[in-house]
């Protein structure tokens, strides 16, 4: 008997090997989108919190979820009809004994586009007495996949490091270990900007083995110079390093102003240092930053957004403190430094009793003055105390629905899929989608924004293994690696495909933005 043996070629070969990998690659990251898909569409249809007589969106211009809306009551009204005409310019009705009921019965049918609304009261006869109109945007829930990785993550994180340290104005900490404002005008805010210079240089140190010793050496030049400038001993803000410096941006309005936000992020950039370092300066510095919020905090348990150098309120608004929290816990958790916990629960608990039940999760940005009560929302710190609530799932049975509710406003508000509102100040058209919009007072696509979800959606999906946080997850970091420049690896701040993509433009990056998602895009990357 004879035997014909198939002898492959190496066309044959190669497809073979590809499928296989293929194979793998799909075992590893697969997402079953058509049940995550129709998952996400029946959630559009639910609110982002329960009605509690309370509205967080009296400022708000679209949504993913099916809003509630401020109507207030008519006299002698049996019922309320409210009916809504969308971009197809078809009416969509329902009735409802109450005049705040949520859109629900119709939000699924209602296309993507700008909606008219109208609640009108009903008497018992069925006259029309009052009516009340609205107008929103309809926003696109998420509908996956958009697009695939062009680069694999952590070697996408590592390209956009090393586009810094390449930078001159990052090279320049390493010669004159001061910072150049001239070409670099974002130094105009220390705490932040040079912050981020050692948080940047500290993580690059990890991954270059060719550049490591430079860049440890800019990296504690720039925590040796933020150190210095820090408000002296003795002072009412003992340790606290400079929000601003300079006339340059709104550091000339704000002069003499410190944000209370700034500080502890600053601090955990020390801790990074001394880490890699083992200077026991850098952990110092970050214990006197400790000591001074503990000896200013109010006793609500928050501190002031904006003090003056004297310690004395700008305004009234408070800091929403997931930030300090987060400090003084690593301060317990890794050196054993239990002085704050006091300190630390009386933030917690301001949380919990505040945003956490008016959702007035107000944006606290130091190049925008502070503003009423819900009239410039942001998701970084909802966001951030969602990250905290999975990270202590564990503690309270309760923890996973409220994050899950956080995770929703996030998104209702600021997370754009698809189809952007169409806005006057901004080049929608232009925008590279999936993106996160920053704050009302700057709603445009930020890449730490994006950080800020992908952050929190895999601290979701570690807690929970739910594979909606998962996608959601995957998609924003493809579209990091879409928006980053293939040929030199930088990560734009901006996300949009015009003249803010050129370095020369006069829309500089943030290195605060770089380094966040850079860090977050190394995190995803170990996670899978």
């Amino acid at each position: 008997m004879s035997y014909t043996f198939f002898k492959p070629t190496t066309t044959a070969i190669i497809v073979v090997f590809f499928f296989i990998m293929l194979i793998s690659c799909k075992k590893k990251d697969s997402i079953q989108y058509d049940k995550v898909n129709r998952i996400t569409r029946q959630e559009s249809s639910k609110p982002v919190r329960p009605y509690e007589n309370l509205f967080w969106n009296r400022y708000s211009q679209q949504f993913i979820y099916a809003p509630y809306f401020e109507v207030d009551p008519v006299p002698n009204a049996q019922k309320y009809v409210f009916s809504a005409r969308g971009v197809d310019n078809k009416e969509y009705t329902f009735e409802s004994i109450d005049p705040c009921e949520s859109l629900s019965a119709i939000w699924n049918d209602l296309p993507v586009g700008f909606v008219k609304l109208s609640v009108s009261g009903i008497d018992k006869m069925e006259n029309e007495i009052d009516k009340q109109e609205f107008t929103f945007y309809k926003a696109a829930f998420y509908n996956g996949p958009y697009h695939q990785k062009v680069l694999d993550y952590r070697k996408s994180a590592e390209m956009a490091l090393e586009y810094e340290f390449n930078q001159p104005h990052i090279q320049n900490w390493a010669l004159n270990g001061t910072p150049d404002t001239i070409s670099y005008n974002l130094y105009c805010y220390p705490s932040k900007i040079i912050g981020a210079v050692i948080e940047s240089m500290v993580e690059y140190a990890k991954i270059s083995e060719s550049n490591r010793e430079k860049a440890q050496k800019i990296a504690i030049n720039a925590a040796e110079y933020l150190i210095s400038i820090s408000e002296p001993k003795g002072s009412p803000l003992e340790f606290f390093p400079p929000t601003y410096a300079g006339e340059q941006r709104t550091s000339k309005a704000f002069k003499n102003q410190f944000m209370t936000i700034y500080p502890a992020k600053t601090a955990s950039t020390y801790l990074d240092l001394y880490e890699i370092t083992g200077d026991n300066k850098f952990k110092e510095a970050a214990l006197k930053i400790a000591q001074t919020y503990k000896k200013i905090q109010e006793p609500s348990g928050t501190w002031k957004l904006k003090l003056w150098m004297d310690g004395s309120p700008v305004t009234e608004n408070d800091c929403i403190p997931i930030g300090i929290i987060n400090f003084l816990d690593r301060l317990e958790s890794q050196y054993a430094v239990t002085e704050y916990v006091d300190t630390r629960k009386k933030a917690y608990d301001w949380i919990i009793n505040n945003p956490l039940k008016t959702y007035n999760w107000s944006g606290q940005f130091e190049d925008i003055a502070p503003v009423e009560p819900y009239k410039n929302l942001s998701k970084d710190e909802a966001s951030a105390f969602a990250i905290y609530l999975f990270q202590n799932i564990n503690q309270k049975k309760e923890f996973l629905s409220v994050a899950n509710d956080l995770l929703r406003f996030c998104e209702d508000q600021f997370i754009i899929w698809e189809s952007p509102m169409p806005q006057k100040q901004y080049n929608v058209d232009e925008w590279i989608t999936p993106c996160v919009l920053e704050q009302y007072a700057c709603y445009e696509p930020i890449n730490a924004s994006v950080a800020n979800m992908m952050e929190a959606y895999l601290a979701g999906y570690k807690a929970t293994k739910n594979e909606v946080y998962k996608a959601k997850m995957i998609e924003l970091a493809n579209a990091v690696t879409v928006a980053q420049h293939a040929s030199t690896g930088r990560y734009p701040t901006y996300w949009q495909l015009n003249e803010r993509q050129k370095k020369e433009s006069g829309y500089i990056d943030w290195l605060n933005c770089t380094s966040y998602c850079v860090k977050i895009m190394l995190q995803i990357s170990d996670s899978q």
